[in-house]
Order: structure tokens, then C-alpha cells, then sequence
């Protein structure tokens, strides 16, 4: 592991873990940011794994978001990789990512949980987006991930004033999803993951697709999306797996998935 190392990529069986290790804050410079970019295409490209945790080590700062020191000493922020800062400009997934909060996401931590999949987190955490306090606005897509996440006037409040969400607000407007002592935190993440992984593979690329396309619809544009050939769905319904599932009910048996 080279000295400027700031995430650390293990798999555990389909399940791709994520760790950012850059304590105290887990700031994230340029090299960070390639990274996390690299390990999350990883995910998409290896079709053996079928759903990423991202986490941090300790118990006090998931993420502070972008390495303000760095700055200082002279990286201009122009190379975070090809979709931006932490990948946040990544907008077509074909796998889920679970963000295991384990202490204060602000910034760009908060701009990548609201990116996630699902979020599970400790009940201590606090999501913030203080930029505007600071001169600026988040621009990873913090901004408006949050008023899609959350209740307008909730986001609003956030981004204007810099108050910060605590887990149990989250829990209770639907952005998280579990609340879980710490130290069961990644073992939450990884039951959750498991029951991804039993789903089928195509089944959950072609949700993410149709999802994403019909976000912002009405439900007869939907429809028409949903009919209008869209790739990921088209290739679950031409699978072996399509006929998967219904035969191992009609068996009695667990669904063996090839993805294909």
C-alpha cells in the first residue's frame, strides 16, 4: 500500500467493502477521490460482485469531504477522475452501494450518502452540508440529491442555515435506513448486502434503470419509458433468469441466478 493510500478494497464473496482510511477526517484529495472512482467501477465491471459497503475507520468521521490542506498546499481540484469529486457525478449504476455511516458525514460524506443505495449508521451520526457557510455551494451533487432524499423545506433548512441531520431525523423522513450501535454497524451492512446478493442480478440492474428514467414522470410517461426499450431491462427479460425465479418457486428451492 503506497503512503497516500486512503482507502482500502476488500471482497467478501460478492460483496465489495470500501473502507476510507485517511483519519483524522477522511479528507479527500485528488488521489482519494481515483480511487474511490476505481473501486466503485470495479464493482460495475466484476460481474462476481454484486454490492459495495463503503465505511471508515474509527467511530468519529465517516467523511469531511474534500482535503482542505491539500488545497492549501496547491491541488487545484481538476483531477478527482472521470466522474468527478469521490465519483459523484456517476450517474448510471447498475449494482447497489450501502453507505455504513460510522461517524459525522459532512460535505462531500454527506454529497456520497446521499448517493448511496441505502444507509445504515450509528446513532451518534450527523450529516451536514456547511458550504454555504463556508462561501460556496456543495456541487457533487449534494444540493439537489438532498431535496430528492428529503423533504424540500428539511433540505432547504440544511443547505441554508448549516444545521446538521442527526441519524434519528434521518431514520424518521426515510433517508436512513437502519440505526445500529457501532459496533454492529458492518455486520448490519453485510446482512443487508446478503439479501441483495439473493435477489437476481439482472432483476436489480433493470430496478436501478427504470428508477432512475422515471424519477421525474408521470406515471403514463413512465409507462412509456418502461416500454420504450430500455437496455437493462430488455436484457432481464430475455434471460435465463427471467425463468429462473418462477421455476425455483414452482420447486420449492432456492433461485440459482447466472445472470445471464
Amino acid at each position: 500500500m503506497s503512503a497516500d493510500q486512503r482507502i482500502k478494497v476488500t471482497r467478501n464473496g460478492a460483496i465489495l467493502e470500501i473502507l476510507f482510511d485517511h483519519p483524522p477526517a477522511h479528507a479527500v484529495n485528488q488521489k482519494f477521490s481515483q480511487d474511490l472512482t476505481a473501486a466503485i467501477q470495479l464493482l460495475e465491471d466484476d460481474p462476481d460482485l454484486r454490492v459495495a459497503i463503503v465505511s471508515a475507520t474509527g467511530d468519529r468521521m465517516f467523511s469531511a469531504g474534500w482535503d482542505l490542506k491539500a488545497v492549501a498546499a496547491g491541488e487545484t481540484g481538476e483531477d478527482f477522475g472521470p466522474y468527478g469529486f469521490m465519483g459523484l457525478q456517476r450517474t448510471k449504476m447498475s449494482k447497489p452501494v450501502i453507505a455504513a455511516v460510522n461517524g459525522l458525514a459532512v460535505g462531500g460524506g454527506f454529497e456520497f450518502s446521499l448517493f448511496a443505495t441505502l444507509v445504515v449508521c450509528a446513532p451518534h451520526v450527523e450529516f451536514g452540508l456547511p458550504e454555504l457557510q463556508r462561501g460556496f455551494i456543495p456541487e457533487a451533487g449534494g444540493l439537489w440529491r438532498a431535496h430528492r432524499r428529503l423533504p424540500h423545506n428539511v433540505a432547504s433548512e440544511l443547505l441554508l442555515t448549516g444545521r446538521r441531520l442527526t441519524a434519528e431525523e434521518g431514520l424518521r423522513l426515510g433517508f436512513v435506513n437502519r440505526i445500529v450501535p457501532r459496533e454492529s454497524l458492518m455486520d448490519t451492512a453485510r446482512e443487508m448486502a446478503a439479501g441483495i446478493v439473493a435477489s437476481a442480478p439482472l432483476a436489480i440492474a433493470a430496478y436501478l434503470e427504470v428508477l432512475r428514467e422515471v424519477e421525474t414522470l408521470s406515471d403514463a410517461e413512465a409507462f412509456e419509458k418502461l416500454y420504450s426499450g430500455l437496455p437493462a431491462r430488455d436484457r432481464m427479460r430475455a434471460s435465463d433468469d427471467f425463468g429462473e425465479g418462477p421455476r425455483a418457486f414452482a420447486e420449492k428451492r432456492a433461485p440459482q441466478w447466472k445472470g445471464r
